[in-house]
């Protein structure tokens, strides 16, 4: 019987070593980060949450503030409009028309994200579907407003874009070539909306301080006695400032999270460039170039 063992050829031998390499990567190949996907789109729709929340706080605070600034003379159906006179200068309260438009912006960024992580998974397509729909219409409602700015429209237009792209891919390799391309497509839209949720805020938040000096400074012009009187304005005036603050807290905490929406945008993007599947078709190439090798000496025998 012939013990002798039979040594593989060297090139034999190193295809069996990269065919199995391959096979480990291929198994290991990086896949599409559903879950910051999630998690963008929960934070972005949590932002659109407590923002509207946040408006209506703001309203009812408004119309509190305008019981310390009634129209002068006998009272009128106009008496409490939101218009005041501050050092002189006519100030318009009316805030409700231009916090509508940033809800609509929020709705719509709501709706990107939520389309990003519904692609970003391989059963999506209701999903997606369902976000396409919903920033359509957060789309034709913001550009309805005559005080959104040119910017932030262009912007939604630009999300309203790039999911409409999105497309019928369902292959892991073209979700995440499509997942690329949307985004940084998507960034300057991105940005341009959450420039105009931080305005709109800046501007709420200048609103909300001179409502509340203004009511300390008429109350400080009122004659009140001591006694029941002097304590019901108290409590007004110690809530319009309490509410006041709150207010004014909501609104920095809603520009601080709309604003951690961009650069956490970014990081996603960036993290679909760390995939070692180069490493596996730079494998795979050698493998075919090993195999072609083989087929040439195979030949000269």
């Amino acid at each position: 019987m012939n013990t002798e063992r039979r040594i593989a050829p060297p090139c034999a031998r190193l295809i069996v070593v990269l065919v199995v390499l391959g096979a480990v990567s291929a198994g290991c190949g990086a896949a599409v980060p559903t879950g910051r996907f999630d998690a963008l789109a929960e934070a972005s729709r949590g932002v659109e949450s407590k923002t509207a929340q946040t408006d209506a706080d703001f309203i009812k605070l408004t119309r509190r503030f305008m019981t310390f600034s009634p129209a002068p003379g006998p009272y009128r159906a106009d008496s409490f409009a939101p218009v005041v006179d501050v050092g002189g200068t006519r100030v318009d309260f009316d805030f409700g028309p231009r916090l509508e438009p940033r809800q609509a912006a929020l709705g719509v960024l709501a709706a990107y994200t939520e389309a990003l992580a519904a692609f970003a998974r391989k059963d999506y397509q209701g999903e997606l579907d369902q976000a396409t729909q919903s920033l359509g219409a957060s789309a034709q409602l913001l550009a309805g407003h005559a005080s959104s700015s040119t910017a932030v429209k262009q912007g939604a237009g630009v999300l309203a874009t790039v999911v409409n792209g999105l497309g019928h891919e369902v292959t892991e390799r073209m979700r995440r070539a499509t997942l690329r391309k949307a985004m940084d497509d998507a960034a300057p839209g991105v940005t341009a909306i959450v420039a105009f949720v931080k305005e709109i805020n800046g501007l709420a938040g200048t609103a909300v301080t001179t409502m509340r000096d203004q009511v300390i400074r008429r109350a400080n012009s009122l004659t009140v006695a001591d006694g029941p009187a002097r304590l019901q304005l108290n409590e007004v005036v110690e809530g319009m400032i309490g509410d006041s603050s709150a207010v004014l807290a909501q609104l920095k905490q809603g520009s601080a999270a709309a604003d951690a929406i961009v650069p956490a945008h970014a990081e996603i993007r960036d993290a679909l460039d760390r995939d070692d599947r180069a490493i596996l078709e730079k494998l795979q190439t050698l493998v075919a170039e090993v195999k072609r090798l083989q087929r040439i000496n195979a030949s000269l025998k």
